[in-house]
């Protein structure tokens, strides 16, 4: 199983006052470069990825480093933008938004930005991409094709927020955020690690979660996070588990944030986090702190 070597992210709240809030003064000034005509998305990725990578000396990795980015709706604000261009006033997308509808766009950047060569992948679950992304980032270490992988999950605002949350199925008064949340990735060995990702599975029904979760109930320092979409609370809450809820405002990657905090915070503990994804399966991981 891997172990985390560094963390790094951006998350704030939104709300309709305020409006989204301005990424680009933080995304010139941590990136090699100021890239242009670049939609919130790829900020968003920029910025997270580049505070994962900025404390950690890995210019020998680059060539086979592996990034795997996942979100639920990828570049939200300019395909909304191309679709009005196109549906409402009946003209062609400006050829760089169109570009940018394509998830693989931020990607690009992202290895643009911190030199990276290695494999470079994009994967959408619809509460569950975090999951999906260290799935595939675990079988490639595994296997030998990278050293390290560069994982991250990242979810936009958008405006207004009652339409977005009508895009989640949720409540239309749901308090929303927005994150970007990374984490570098090596194989178990003796370098110092933050933390150890012991597990990551998928169960297909609650019975089969239920008895993962018996089996790891006897374990202590053992806290727990469910996302919103999982429904299995009456199964969970007997199992000698402390809940953990950190303070942040509801985005489809809130999940990358939670675990991101958990391991800043939580010496020498561990925690499950659950998501359920549209088909009914439930989604786990279990990660062990160091101290």
């Amino acid at each position: 199983m891997p172990d985390i070597i560094s963390l790094g992210d951006y998350y704030a709240p939104i709300n309709e006052t305020d409006g989204l809030p301005n990424l680009r003064p933080d995304v010139n000034t941590i990136c090699r470069e100021k890239f242009r005509r670049i939609d919130r998305f790829i900020q968003l990725c920029l910025l997270g990825s580049a505070r994962c990578m900025q404390a950690i000396e890995s210019n020998r990795h680059n060539s086979r480093t592996g990034l795997y980015i996942g979100s639920r709706f990828a570049a939200m604000s300019n395909t909304i933008e191309v679709q009005e261009q196109m549906f409402l006033h009946g003209q062609a997308p400006k050829p760089i938004n169109f570009i940018n509808t394509l998830s693989n766009s931020a990607g690009y950047y992202v290895a643009r930005n911190l030199q990276l060569k290695g494999k470079n992948l994009f994967v959408s679950r619809q509460n569950a991409s975090l999951e999906a992304a260290l799935s595939l980032a675990q079988l490639d270490l595994q296997s030998g094709q990278i050293e390290q992988a560069l994982v991250g999950v990242v979810d936009e605002g958008v405006l207004p927020l009652a339409d977005h949350c009508q895009r989640m199925g949720i409540p239309a008064n749901t308090a929303i955020g927005e994150g970007s949340h990374w984490f570098l990735l090596r194989p178990t060995s003796k370098t110092q690690a933050l933390a150890t990702i012991t597990d990551i599975d998928t169960f297909h029904d609650q019975s089969d979660l239920q008895t993962w979760l018996s089996d790891k109930a006897t374990l202590r320092n053992h806290f727990i996070y469910c996302d919103r979409n999982v429904k299995t609370s009456k199964l969970i809450n007997h199992l000698p588990m402390e809940n953990y809820k950190p303070a942040l405002q509801y985005y489809p990657s809130r999940t990358g944030g939670v675990l991101l905090r958990f391991i800043q915070t939580h010496k020498k503990q561990a925690l499950i986090t659950i998501c359920a994804d549209e088909a009914g399966r439930f989604h786990v991981t279990r990660t062990i702190v160091h101290g």
